[in-house]
C-alpha cells in the first residue's frame, strides 16, 4: 500500500515566488494546487475532490486579502494547517487573531519549506 500524499494549496500572486514554493513542495512529494488570487483560492477550497492538509497563503493578493482565506479555512476546514507567506512583517501580527500555525517569510530558503513540513509531522525527502 502506498502512503497517502500530502496535498497543499499555495495561494501566491507573484509567479516566480509561487513557482519556487510549488517546486520546493513537489520536491518533498507534496501534491500542489496553486491559486494566484483570492477568487482562485476560494474555487480550490470549494473543490470536493481535494483534501488539502496544508495551505501556504500570501496575505497581499490582487483581489483581496489572504485573511479572508484564513478565516474561511478556520470556519470550514478545521484540520487544515495554515502557513502565512509574507515579506511584510507588519502584516503578520494582525494574523494572530486567526490562529495561524506558521510563517514563511519572503525571501525564504530552500530548507525552510522542509522545516515547516517536518514541524507538522509531514514526511519529507531530506
Amino acid at each position: 500500500m502506498y502512503p497517502v500524499k500530502v496535498e497543499a494549496l499555495v495561494v501566491e500572486n507573484v509567479n516566480e515566488e509561487a513557482e519556487f514554493l510549488c517546486g520546493q513542495l513537489r520536491f518533498q512529494d507534496v501534491l500542489v494546487t496553486w491559486a494566484g488570487n483570492l477568487a482562485g483560492a476560494l474555487e480550490c477550497l470549494a473543490m470536493v475532490n481535494r483534501k488539502f492538509q496544508i495551505a501556504f497563503i500570501d496575505l497581499g493578493l490582487p483581489d483581496g486579502q489572504g485573511f479572508e482565506i484564513i478565516r474561511l479555512i478556520k470556519e470550514r476546514k478545521r484540520g487544515m494547517r495554515i502557513v502565512i507567506v509574507s515579506g511584510a512583517p507588519d502584516k503578520i501580527l494582525p494574523a494572530l487573531q486567526y490562529g495561524f500555525v506558521s510563517v514563511l517569510m519572503k525571501p525564504f530558503s530552500l530548507g525552510s519549506v522542509a522545516e515547516i513540513l517536518r514541524a507538522f509531522r509531514f514526511p519529507t525527502n531530506d
